[in-house]
C-alpha cells in the first residue's frame, strides 16, 4: 500500500485526524527519562525520526505501522490507540480486574518485548557494520542490545515454560 493510499480512499470525515492524534498521544508516551517520545519510538521500532515526524504530522499522509502500535502499546502498557479505536464502534478497553486470568496477554507481551529488543539490537548492529569496521563503543552498545535481548528471551522462556506446566 503506497504512502498515498488513505488520502485516495474515501475515509470518514475526522478519521485521519484522530489516527493522528492517537499516533502523537502515543509516541508522547513512549518518552523517558533521557530521551523523548520520538526518540524512544527511534530506538525502539528502528524507524527514521523522519517516518516518526510523518506518522504524526497532520499534512503527511503516511500513518503508524500497525505493527509498530502494537509492539509500543504492548512496552508501554498503555492501550492509546486500541482505546481510541475502540470508542469508534462505541466500546472500550479496560484493565483487566485482578485475578483475572491473563495469559495470553502477558505471553503476547513477553512475545512482544523479545520482538522489539531483537529489532533494537538489530538496528544498532546495522548502525555500527555501515562503515564495516566496529568500534570498542559501538562493540559494547552491541554487547549490551543483545544481553538485553538475551534477558527477553529468558523471560519468554521462562513464561512458556511456566505455561506448559515444566
Amino acid at each position: 500500500m503506497s504512502e498515498n493510499a488513505l488520502s485516495e480512499r474515501a475515509m470518514p470525515d475526522g478519521m485521519i485526524t484522530m489516527i493522528k492524534t492517537a499516533t502523537r498521544a502515543l509516541i508522547l508516551a513512549c518518552a523517558a527519562p533521557g530521551s523523548t517520545g520520538p526518540e524512544r519510538v527511534e530506538q525502539l521500532t528502528g524507524y527514521s525520526r523522519g517516518a516518526i515526524t510523518r506518522w504524526q504530522g497532520d499534512q503527511y499522509p503516511a500513518v503508524i505501522p500497525l505493527e509498530t502500535v502494537c509492539l509500543l502499546e504492548s512496552l508501554l502498557g498503555k492501550p492509546i490507540f486500541s482505546r481510541m479505536l475502540a470508542q469508534l464502534s462505541g466500546h472500550r478497553v479496560e484493565p483487566a480486574g485482578e485475578g483475572e486470568a491473563c495469559d495470553g496477554s502477558d505471553l503476547m507481551g513477553a512475545v512482544m518485548r523479545s520482538t522489539g529488543s531483537h529489532a533494537r539490537f538489530t538496528a544498532k548492529a546495522a548502525e555500527a557494520l555501515e562503515d564495516q569496521k566496529v568500534t570498542p563503543r559501538e562493540a559494547k552498545d552491541l554487547l549490551a542490545a543483545l544481553l538485553a535481548h538475551q534477558d527477553q528471551m529468558g523471560a519468554l522462556a521462562a513464561r512458556l515454560a511456566n505455561l506448559a506446566g515444566a
